[in-house]
């Protein structure tokens, strides 16, 4: 599943298993810290398609859904 899956709820953690998506996008995510093998924990999603906070180590991020969604992730 990716970070951006409706199933995904605020509080649970997750681990990045790997990247799809545009380059230019996964690029980003990179430059953000976000690797595979991290684990992030999902803080909040605003409504109506909005961005994803997340935590990971000690950095806070809202992530856009196009971002989200190029992050793959497993369940913690």
């Amino acid at each position: 599943m990716n970070l951006h899956d409706m199933t995904i709820k605020s509080g649970q953690s997750v681990e990045i298993t790997g990247f799809a998506g545009e380059d230019v996008l996964r690029e980003r995510l990179h430059e953000m810290g976000l690797r595979v093998g991290s684990i992030i924990t999902i803080l909040g999603k605003a409504p109506f398609g909005g961005p994803l906070l997340i935590r990971f180590n000690t950095s806070f991020l809202a992530l856009r859904k196009e971002e989200a969604a190029c992050a793959l992730v497993t369940l913690k």
